[in-house]
């Protein structure tokens, strides 16, 4: 296994011990999606509470940050191995629009390397709210060509999405 992917695999596989839900996205999952060819740092959303996470993480060093400036929303963020490349976890992983906080749901698709990976259509939405161009026209050119989940969809439209956001998950769930 990759060294770089083993700080990962050894947290995910303590969260699955404690059965918590989580799901890998950022620049892990363009990794997984063979749209990137290395990840940063590995971003795992959960919506677990955070004293669940710390007890399954208890036998590691665990750094709670703040969880971001503007646009950023989500409840908790923490720090686990600050090796490159490090994991981060992202509690109620959330992003502030125009219109309101958007809530990014923990909705596992995938299983790559053994680790759960997010729903392609959540970082969609999560890029273009942090106004990450290149990484949402990477992440929606895909969806076009390979198909999105409309169940997916129709759960990030009941955030309050900017107007064009909206259409383009529209024009996803059409096709």
């Amino acid at each position: 296994m990759n060294s770089d992917i083993n700080n990962l695999v050894i947290v995910t596989e303590k969260l699955e011990q404690f059965g918590i839900n989580y799901s890998l996205g950022g620049s892990g999952l363009l990794l997984s999606l063979g749209l990137f060819n290395s990840a940063h740092d590995w971003d795992i959303m959960t919506d677990a509470p955070k004293e669940t996470v710390m007890d399954a993480l208890r036998n590691f060093k665990v750094e709670e940050l703040k969880s971001g400036d503007y646009p950023f929303g989500s409840e908790y963020k923490l720090l686990i191995h600050k090796r490159n490349p490090q994991v981060e976890i992202l509690g109620n992983f959330s992003i502030h629009s125009t219109k309101g906080l958007c809530k990014m749901p923990t909705v596992p698709i995938s299983s790559w390397n053994g680790v759960q990976v997010s729903a392609p259509e959540v970082w969609f939405v999560a890029y273009a709210l942090m106004n990450r161009t290149d990484k949402a026209n990477l992440l929606f050119s895909f969806l076009k060509n390979n198909g999105a989940r409309n169940e997916i969809l129709n759960k990030l439209m009941k955030e309050p999405l900017p107007d064009e956001l909206s259409h383009n998950l529209e024009s996803l769930n059409s096709h």
